[in-house]
């Protein structure tokens, strides 16, 4: 069962609660993954989180949706980091669905690995299009169904990837989540932002312009294996892996690339 208090600080409200302890303990497995393969705190800051860096905004209040557990925040010491679960490293606990700030009132929402989790993805857009302020941004690092990456999302990974999925439902106010926080579709941002149905998504958030849709992500994070125990890439070869990944990515992004960096920025009617 799930317990909570509201409550106003400032321009936002703050979630209390305790939900799923399942995917609490994830988080702690994360962590301690974190710690004891280098390679892949590299492979985060230099590929997923330096975008963000680079495109946020500063000033005002920036928010991390999914924060999990919470690494985004060393290189923005400022961030509201927030999920759905709570931990102690979390500024605290809140539902993507029904984001508790008020309207208009944050600067930079950011996102990995969030938006293929949610129960209902066009309810968090339309959250994220209502909280933030004209000229905020809405940054996401999500997979990316490519002819490659269909492969080792569909058969070598523990999470789904059905092509056949809506997801343009919305969640009912009042109704309680349905799905554990760690089950999820990666072929959601695609169905979403992909070619074929890009255009209805953006007319359902109107305000929400796309400034960025860059798709990227394959060798290193490959040979890393990603949170699992294994590790293929050693620390001292990651810079070169690197450099050879970026040097061919224009060969191979539309066929393999394993991710996908969306940025988009509101501007009011």
């Amino acid at each position: 069962m799930r317990s909570e208090q509201l409550f106003r600080t400032g321009a936002f409200e703050l979630t209390v609660g305790l939900v799923d302890k399942e995917a609490h303990e994830q988080l702690v497995r994360h962590r301690r993954i974190w710690e004891q393969k280098p390679v892949l705190g590299k492979i985060y800051r230099e590929e997923f989180f330096s975008r963000f860096v680079k495109h946020y905004k500063p000033g005002g209040i920036s928010l991390e949706v999914g924060g999990g557990p919470a690494y985004l925040r060393e290189m923005i010491p400022d961030l509201i980091s927030t999920d759905l679960v709570l931990c102690p490293w979390l500024d605290t606990v809140a539902d993507a669905h029904h984001l508790p700030f008020k309207s208009n009132s944050v600067t930079n929402i950011m996102g990995l690995d969030i938006l293929h989790h949610l129960e209902a993805p066009m309810t968090f857009l339309k959250e994220a299009q209502r909280v933030l302020v004209d000229g905020g941004r809405l940054m996401l690092v999500e997979p990316w169904v490519s002819p490659f990456s269909y492969l080792i999302y569909r058969y070598m990974h523990q999470e789904d990837c059905d092509l056949s999925a809506k997801p343009f439902a919305e969640k009912i106010p009042g109704s309680t989540q349905q799905k554990k926080a760690f089950e999820g579709n990666q072929a959601i941002p695609y169905l979403l932002f992909g070619p074929k149905n890009l255009q209805s998504t953006l007319a359902s958030v109107p305000s929400l312009k796309p400034a960025l849709i860059e798709r990227f992500c394959l060798f290193a994070y490959l040979l890393s294996f990603g949170f699992k125990p294994v590790n293929l890439l050693p620390e001292s070869l990651y810079p070169w892996v690197s450099k050879f990944e970026q040097a061919t990515l224009p060969l191979w992004r539309s066929l393999a690339a394993l991710r996908v960096f969306l940025v988009f920025e509101k501007q009011g009617n």
